[in-house]
């Protein structure tokens, strides 16, 4: 079966690409606005690059547009979270509504479907996990059969929501990586609310793939 890869360049999407590069007919990218979109795009370039895989880059900054995210809002700070809160739920559900994006993976998902359906593919990886499941309901294997089901639909090729890592957390996926994908790059990943040269270090996304690293 073939499919097409959402690539955000973070670890959840990476993983993803990396699991199933050999079947990957495309990894798709989005700038939506985000302030990291730059970082975002070279990581999943450059990952794409290592893996094989054509890279595209879609132009939904109509979306952040929108407003409403720290993500995309030019002067609205990103929220910082110690790396001993990042199991405190009363924590992470102040930065999640924080950084929410409105339907940012419902969009994002539905036309990655648009383009694994115009490519005769059967699926379309998504970088999900356990743990942000907790407060981002649309990173839940919940969510994937809620749009399998729509889908059915939608799609006259019955394309499909997968995900290799969804019942994992971070620090299990880091492990299945070293163990399964032995050369993966993983100084080639940008997980930062951010953009730059160099990761802030402080935020949530930050604070959780250095926790995963270090396991």
């Amino acid at each position: 079966m073939s499919c097409v890869v959402l690539l955000s360049g973070g670890l959840d999407s990476a993983a993803n690409l990396a699991f199933s590069a050999s079947t990957c007919v495309l990894a798709l990218t989005a700038d939506y606005g985000q302030k990291a979109a730059h970082s975002e795009i070279r990581a999943a370039q450059a990952l794409s690059k290592h893996f094989g895989v054509k890279n595209l880059v879609l132009d939904l900054r109509w979306l952040g547009a929108l407003g409403g995210s720290s993500l995309t809002q030019a002067g609205a700070a990103v929220p910082q979270v110690a790396k001993a809160d990042l199991d405190n739920k009363s924590v992470t559900e102040k930065s999640a509504d924080r950084v929410w994006v409105p339907n940012r993976n419902g969009v994002l998902i539905n036309v990655a479907a648009a383009y694994a359906e115009s490519l005769g593919a059967s699926e379309v990886l998504v970088g999900f996990n356990r743990e942000e499941a907790q407060t981002f309901p649309d990173n839940s294997a919940a969510f994937m059969e809620q749009l399998n089901q729509g889908f059915e639909y939608s799609t006259r090729g019955k394309v499909r929501v997968s995900c290799h890592t969804v019942e994992l957390d971070k620090r299990e996926i880091v492990a299945k990586l070293r163990r399964e994908v032995p050369s993966f790059p993983f100084e080639l990943l940008w997980s930062c609310y951010l953009g730059g040269e160099t990761a802030c270090g402080q935020c949530e996304s930050c604070q959780r793939l250095a926790r995963a690293l270090v396991s």
